[in-house]
């Protein structure tokens, strides 16, 4: 398959997963949500996983392509740049916000958790996304070292599946990440040091951990998928067989929390999303407008939760009783006008260099 081909599916995905990011977010101050929401949420929520497998699959395989070494510092700076100065953004935002419409208690409550404004993301709660991408992204650097080691594809598999087991045994033992309160193995520290999370070291580096540990399956299944002996296979199969594996996402997304483990469904719905992308690549044709989608799909995540406050404040002002008989065609509709609101903002600010930078 051919590599414009495979991006294009890729950038579709991306359009709708960025939609999805939104619908998930689109609920926000809702009270009563409409039947049969909760479902749709549950099913939208396959686009954070999609965005790690996919960020993964594509640097990997440029690393088996290309036969160079992985621009770490780059890649690092590409993400906690714009983390940062989207941290400072929302931040000065809320502020606004808190102290125009009397709100100084939860000002003094934003800054009373430094440790997670700076590093988990709490200046607005979809940035956390970004540090753990970063995360993932320095996990890198061990698959670049076992590429030089000409590693089996029978031997990342094992590592993937044993990763894999780590991160459920994480999961259903209590270890998990915690939010909002950004703690993590919580669970192990009642049993060994109760007082740990009151440590900012250690609370810092256990959250970190926990991060990396989850990121590890995805970037060893990234790895497995992009290995040279494994991809030229799987791409021709997966690209000769793609309603098969659209309906292997639509079943992995509608059933899966029914059938399979936590950690097991998570990193399945990022798989299934990604093989579906790969899979439709065969029957499209490059596309401007899709291309731009995928191009601008990162300042979108950025920059729409600005969009849904706005949109929120509008309606509830015009339909006071907005948050209490929301339909899902009006919750809908409002992430689509959310998601072409922010399309269209990121597409002008990347017209201008200084402007794309931070997107």
């Amino acid at each position: 398959m051919k590599e414009p081909q495979r991006l294009t599916g890729i950038d579709v995905f991306r359009g709708l997963a960025m939609y999805a990011v939104i619908i998930v977010h689109i609920d926000e101050g809702v009270k009563v949500f409409p039947p049969g929401w909760l479902s749709i949420t549950n099913f939208a929520s396959f686009s954070v996983p999609f965005f790690l497998a996919t960020a993964f699959y594509l640097a990997i395989n440029k690393l088996y392509t290309s036969g160079g070494r992985y621009p770490l510092k780059s890649r690092l700076l590409r993400l906690l740049i714009p983390y940062g100065i989207w941290s400072v953004l929302y931040l000065l935002y809320k502020a606004a916000k808190y102290i125009a419409t009397g709100g100084q208690d939860r000002l003094l409550q934003l800054f009373q958790d430094p440790l997670s404004l700076v590093f988990f993301g709490d200046a607005s709660y979809h940035l956390y996304f970004l540090p753990l991408l970063a995360m993932g992204t320095v996990l890198i650097k061990f698959v670049e070292f076992l590429i030089g080691k000409n590693i089996s594809w029978k031997g990342v598999a094992s590592i993937a599946f044993v990763s894999l087991l780590v991160y459920e045994v994480i999961l259903i033992s209590g270890n998990g990440l915690r939010r909002p309160d950004n703690v993590a193995f919580e669970a192990l520290l009642a049993a060994t040091f109760p007082d740990g999370n009151s440590n900012p070291l250690l609370r810092l580096f256990l959250v970190e951990l926990f991060w990396a540990l989850r990121c590890f399956p995805y970037v060893m299944f990234a790895m497995l998928l992009a290995h040279p002996k494994v991809n030229k296979f799987c791409l021709k199969f997966i690209s000769n067989h793609p309603a098969f594996w659209v309906l292997v996402f639509l079943a992995v997304n509608i059933f899966g929390d029914w059938v399979l483990p936590d950690a097991v469904e998570e990193v399945a719905r990022g798989y299934s999303a990604l093989v579906a992308a790969i899979a439709i690549s065969s029957m499209l044709k490059e596309n401007a407008l899709i291309k731009n989608i995928g191009l601008c799909s990162f300042g979108i995540y950025l920059i729409h939760i600005f969009f849904v406050e706005v949109l929120q404040s509008v309606v509830v002002r015009l339909y006071p009783d907005y948050s209490n008989n929301a339909s899902i065609a009006t919750l809908l509709l409002a992430a689509a006008l959310v998601f072409l609101v922010s399309w269209g903002t990121t597409n002008i600010m990347l017209k201008y260099k200084r402007l794309a930078q931070i997107l």
